[in-house]
């Protein structure tokens, strides 16, 4: 009969249906909400615009600090977070501009006295400064204390309903120090003017493009949060400048942005680029209205729709110069070619990286950034750390890779971790082979191989999820696929074949609960009671009785007539009710988990590990970092298992050597990677001493399974511990001979010459000899047909330590007293669990 379908799966697919049919209603009144919101921020956008044409560099020029310029008349613009009733600390501008310059002025060092980078013609640095850089930051107070209390944000940006604007704002760093990470993302469009020359130094070079940032920033010293947002601004690529800001509903930071420049030079060209690309973008949104909902120029990347209750966060200016590369890793002394020059080698270098032609070209420099970050409404600065406040040796400010050197690096990883992916395809293959029959499936450990095949699946449910948006990686990211989508195959068949050979081992335990729970009835007793009887000659059977020795004799079955009607269902099921112990008589063990469940399970597991990985990029540090490393701990636990199952089984050796080592190393390399290396295209800090941990605890594992095979599986486990099982390799005594303990074969071998035997020793060393002689016994193997040395020890004798744990490697005695090699027998019993002489059955090794 078919099996009924669970309620829920229907109440599952009747919801489906109803939010398929039933969303329009709902979908076009949110729609219509969020265009009116959005018509009327486009709206507020068009005055922000009209105010940047029309205003001129010095109309923003607010109160400078009382102590100062007491005659200074300050100057605002009509923009939201620029007016003077927003209340924002612009006093600290000033100060904003010379830090700027002064960072700017020690990465392009002057010449002769002069200032190069003033005019335009320092050194020569990177024309697209796309790329992504990190480093360590420090915190500097403002000259103004600001607090979330300081504004009223009802006022400054009228028709918002503020969430949250009553406590700490976000964004809000607190610590002293902490790490920072930016990525730039540069327009390929280079706008050119006509610069200004007198009376506007700094000049800017003649060359402008539009960029936007997106920067982490972890208050690991303070609040222990990471902040990321995203920044909009413009890129002076003669100069290396990079000036961006945040924009929101309460700070208009895009359009103010030139009068934030240094320079009137640096001002009028970003006003005229700005003027253009921003008017394209709102007439763009303006066309799309009902479409696109996002804001643009947002800072929220989690958030980047329209929204009439916002959440206030803290704004920030950013200010970065990009570094000259460096002349010694381009091996170029300066004092012998031009700026021009350099220039142009630069600019092949950046050619090739982005056009690949073929062309040979140096070691790419590392991509340097100097950055100072400062915070008009939260008061406070950042700065990047390094020169010319802390040594070189200290800090190098932020340091990474362009972007087509970051997208190469990726590509090479994936590739080298496909090819990793499949030399641990090739050691499985080669290990399926080895434990190809029952017996050496049975020593394999379900769990070790179930970790190695949840952590490939991982790996191809990442690959899969990446390939659809996977654009310059997309190659080797098709090649890491395949190659684990192998590996999870093959291992997951593996699996499934220990676990169908496996499986039969739970069955005794299953009848023995059942033998306890109807422990109460006299037959149970008595079948007890006769197993428990010595025999009459008081000694205890070898071996333990066989499995059928207590089992229960079942009921008779009533017998089924067949009726007249031949309605042989309905004759069953009348018998099964009148013997009411079919059914309700014996309590039914429950029935052992499929496969599928436990894969089911296994997938499950895994899919909660992925999706807790990718929510910890929002964790504390500590914690993330806490995360990581317990997961990377169990992953390389993959051995314990294994040891364990060694263990209760008495098996020496269940894998290959060649698998277990090359598993371990291949699986370390990747943990190696983010783990030891510096600049991974992660950009993960290193841990050196976790990976030391890491390779330690593998190493442990690893020794631990050599020190099974060479001195026992059970060596150093007390007795109490772990199940009966047989040795095979016991420690054979000549007092044994009586108790029935030597095998077949060493019973009428006494390995002496009658003569001999009557012989008295005339001195020491042929007393040593007849010793030595008599400590080992010679026989056939049955198998090979070779000689077996079997060494037996004399009666009042002692073991003789290491030596005889090496010597006893080399027989096994199975438990119906025949002895043969090892390598023999272990060969035979990979197909066959039974005795090559008498046929008798054998325990699983």
């Amino acid at each position: 009969m078919p099996q009924a379908q669970h309620p829920i799966v229907g109440l599952a697919f009747i919801l489906f249906l109803i939010w398929l049919i039933f969303p329009d209603g709902e979908y076009q009144s949110g729609s219509l909400a969020l265009s009116d919101l959005a018509a009327e921020r486009l709206s507020r956008f068009h005055d922000a615009l009209d105010v940047l044409n029309t205003s001129h560099w010095g109309d923003f020029t607010p109160a400078p600090p009382p102590s100062e310029h007491d005659d200074a008349t300050p100057s605002y613009l009509n923009l939201s977070g620029f007016r003077a009733e927003d209340n924002l600390a612009w006093e600290d501008l000033g100060r904003f501009r010379e830090r700027s310059l002064e960072f700017s002025r020690h990465a392009i060092p002057p010449v002769a006295g002069q200032d190069l980078w003033d005019i335009g013609q320092g050194e020569a640095v990177w024309m697209n400064a796309s790329g992504t850089v990190h480093g360590e930051w420090i915190r500097r107070e403002g000259s103004v204390p600001r607090g979330y209390d300081s504004y009223n944000l009802t006022h400054n940006a009228t028709g918002m309903d503020w969430i949250g604007d009553k406590s700490d704002w976000a964004r809000n760093i607190t610590g002293k120090f902490g790490r920072m990470m930016l990525r730039i993302d540069g327009n390929k469009t280079v706008s050119e003017y006509e610069e200004l020359v007198e009376d506007s130094t700094p000049v800017s070079g003649g060359l402008i493009r539009s960029v936007k940032g997106t920067t982490t920033i972890e208050d690991t010293d303070g609040s222990g949060h990471n902040w990321e947002m995203r920044l909009w601004g413009v890129h002076w690529p003669h100069q290396g400048v990079i000036l961006m800001t945040t924009t929101s509903e309460k700070f208009e930071g895009i359009f103010g942005l030139p009068h934030l420049t240094p320079s009137e030079d640096f001002f009028q060209s970003s006003q005229r680029l700005l003027n253009q690309s921003l008017a394209r973008t709102i007439a763009r949104k303006e066309e799309n209205i009902y479409v696109d909902q996002t804001m643009p120029w947002t800072s929220d990347l989690e958030n980047p729709m329209y929204t009439t209750n916002p959440s206030p966060h803290c704004e920030y200016i950013m200010y970065a110069q990009v570094h000259p590369p460096g002349q010694q890793i381009l091996n170029i002394d300066m004092d012998d070619i031009s700026r021009d020059t350099m220039e142009s080698i630069i600019g092949a270098i950046e050619s090739e990286l982005q056009s690949p032609q073929g062309a040979p070209i140096p070691k790419v420099p590392k991509l340097q950034m100097s950055v100072v970050i400062y915070s008009p409404d939260c008061a406070f600065f950042l700065e990047s750390k390094g020169p010319p406040d802390f040594s070189p040796s200290e800090a190098h400010h932020l340091m990474g890779m362009k972007s087509e050197v970051h997208v190469y690096q990726i590509k090479t990883w994936i590739l080298v971790y496909a090819l990793v992916v499949f030399a641990q395809v090739n050691l499985l293959k080669n290990q399926i082979k080895e434990s190809c029959t029952p017996s050496t499936m049975g020593r394999v450990s379900f769990w070790t191989t179930a970790i190695m095949v949840m952590v490939d699946g991982m790996t191809f449910t990442a690959a899969a999820t990446w390939v659809s948006s996977a654009a310059a990686t997309f190659l080797p990211t098709l090649a890491l696929l395949f190659s684990a989508f192998l590996s999870m195959c093959i291992g997951g068949s593996f699996l499934a074949k220990i676990w169908e050979v496996q499986l039969p081992e739970a069955r005794p335990r299953r009848d023995r609960d059942r033998a306890s729970g109807n422990s109460g009835s006299t037959s149970t007793s008595a079948a007890s009671s006769a197993v428990l009887t010595p025999t009459p000659t008081g000694a205890g059977p070898l071996l333990p009785a066989p499995v059928t020795a207590s089992r229960q004799a079942r009921p008779p079955s009533p017998p089924i007539i067949i009726p007249s009607d031949q309605d042989i269902d309905a004759e069953i099921a009348d018998s099964a009710a009148a013997v009411p112990n079919a059914t309700t008589g014996e309590r039914t063990a429950p029935a052992p988990q499929s496969f599928q469940a436990i894969v089911g399970r296994l997938i499950l597991f895994s899919l909660c590990i992925i999706f807790l990985a990718i929510s910890s990029t929002t964790w504390y540090p500590s914690l993330r970092c806490l995360f990581l490393n317990a997961c990377t701990l169990a992953y390389l636990s993959l051995w314990i298992p294994q040891i364990h199952r060694n263990i209760i089984r008495n098996c020496r050796r269940a894998l290959a050597w060649p698998f277990v080592l090359g598993q371990s190393f291949l699986r370390l390399l990747p943990v190696a990677y983010f783990w030891v290396k510096e600049d991974n295209f992660l950009y993960a800090q290193p841990d050196r001493r976790a990976f030391v941990f890491f390779c330690a605890w593998v190493w442990f594992q690893l020794l631990v399974l050599a020190a099974q095979d060479i001195v026992g599986p059970r060596f150093g486990i007390p007795v109490g511990w772990t199940p009966e099982a047989w040795d095979y390799h016991p420690v054979l005594r000549e007092d044994s001979l009586e108790a029935g303990g030597l095998p077949i074969g060493l019973v009428s071998d006494d390995n002496s010459d009658p003569d001999q035997a009557t012989t008295t020793p005339t001195s020491q060393d042929d007393d040593d000899q007849t010793k030595k002689r008599s400590s080992t016994r010679t026989m056939d193997c049955a198998i090979c047909r070779e000689i077996l040395e079997v060494p037996v020890i004399s009666a009042g004798d002692e073991d003789s330590g290491v030596a005889g744990v090496f010597a006893r490697r080399l027989y096994m005695v199975t438990p119906c007293r025949h002895i043969f090699h090892s390598a023999c027998l272990e060969g035979w019993m990979r197909f066959r669990l039974q005795c090559p002489i008498c046929r008798e059955e054998l325990p699983p090794l």
